[in-house]
């Protein structure tokens, strides 16, 4: 039997029972559905998480220390006298209760020297970011996230008001749209020397970020720094280090191997669901040979070969399979879509995804149908005519 005309028949035999066909391919777009719509999230997210560390610069490297005394004042100095350096910029950090007239909330407050603008580059959502000169001094100005504005109950008219910082009033002066930027959301900025005063302990930093004059020379500059480093504060031998160097190639290497992780046990999950599916075709392709004995007995017997019999009954199972699969494909797309709406990450469509759907379910389909389809090959005729 020709494939195309065993085709044909087999969508004939599906638009003909169109309420079994479709229960039978539920299994099959519920699978479909769930790892493409899980997989298209997970790849979403993490597209999203890449995107904001890739903000932080190509040519920056983040220096971290394990403790809060790992760091100081000291090694910022020492730091700016290696070759390949830019800007060196060094913050604080603590958390204190920030308060407004409407209300009050914890947060992280870190504590900004002038040249972190420009390493940084901050997206400024209204206002301003603090003035060079003010970063300098202790003055009392506060930058804010949207995400703190909006939980202390602030709009953009806030500009210019104050709030309080524990029991110390604070200006703010503008505030940062955190919808794309990594490490602002629930974050306020205050001056370097301010936050000396209120919520760090000089000459102890938090972290010091470093921007080389090129992304070539990072891995030089990483292994310099990380040899000043250990030799200032006495690390020798095997032991541990007290402090960390990251650069954003670093991030974006574990952030993707997290994703393709993610993306495999999701879709072990919910290939689960393809194999259920499989499962209720094969179910219901014994039931459709045993309803049809009498018709492959007359096949038979006008000369049907076992082998067309085989091939048209792996075809309808296939088929089922395909047209579930696609189904399964559009709806897990619309719920990736509206997924990715509500969780404001980036929306992903891989081409490859879709295709390594459809294919599994192609291969379900064959799995799963290969035993229905021998079962009805292999009636005799003589009996099968004499079913009833």
């Amino acid at each position: 039997m020709n494939i195309l005309i065993a085709a044909r028949l087999a969508f004939s035999r599906i638009l003909a029972t169109k309420t079994r066909s479709g229960l039978t391919m539920l299994g099959i777009i519920i699978g479909v559905m769930s790892l493409i719509a899980l997989v298209s999230v997970a790849q979403g997210a993490t597209s999203g998480i890449q995107d904001q560390f890739k903000g932080l610069g190509a040519r920056n490297l983040n220096i971290t220390g394990t403790t809060s005394t790992s760091l100081t004042i000291d090694d910022v100095r020492e730091i700016e006298k290696e070759p390949g350096i830019e800007i060196v910029s060094e913050t604080v950090s603590g958390r204190a209760t920030l308060s407004s007239n409407q209300a009050s909330t914890r947060a992280q407050i870190v504590g900004v020297d002038s040249d972190y603008k420009t390493v940084v580059d901050p997206d400024i959502f209204v206002g301003s970011f603090l003035p060079d000169v003010e970063t300098a001094s202790d003055a009392r100005l506060i930058v804010l996230s949207t995400t703190l504005a909006t939980d202390l109950e602030l709009d953009a008219f806030s500009i210019g008001s104050t709030i309080a910082v524990g029991s110390t009033e604070f200006t703010i002066v503008g505030i940062l749209d955190d919808a794309d930027g990594f490490g602002t959301r629930g974050t306020a900025y205050i001056p370097l020397e301010t936050a000396f005063k209120y919520v760090a302990v000089p000459p102890y930093l938090s972290s010091i970020t470093v921007q080389t004059i090129n992304e070539e020379i990072v891995p030089e500059v990483t292994a310099n720094l990380t040899a000043l480093l250990k030799a200032r504060h006495n690390i020798t031998g095997e032991r541990e280090a007290d402090f960390v160097i990251t650069d954003a190639s670093q991030l974006l290497d574990a952030i993707g191997t997290v994703q393709q992780f993610l993306s495999l046990l999701l879709g072990g999950i919910a290939s689960i669901s393809l194999v259920v599916g499989g499962i209720g075709i094969m179910n219901i392709m014994l039931v459709s040979v045993r309803e049809r004995t009498r018709e492959i007995g007359i096949r038979r017997a006008i000369g049907a070969q076992q082998s067309q019999i085989l091939t048209q009954f792996l075809i309808e199972a296939i088929v089922l399979s395909l047209v579930g699969g696609i189904i399964g494909v559009i709806i897990g797309e619309i719920v990736a879509y509206f997924l990715a709406q509500l969780g404001e990450w980036n929306f992903v469509l891989s081409p490859s995804m879709i295709l390594a759907s459809l294919g599994f379910s192609m291969f379900v389909g064959v799995v799963f149908g290969v035993w229905p389809a021998r079962t009805a090959s292999k009636l005799k005729p003589v009996e099968a005519l004499r079913f009833e």
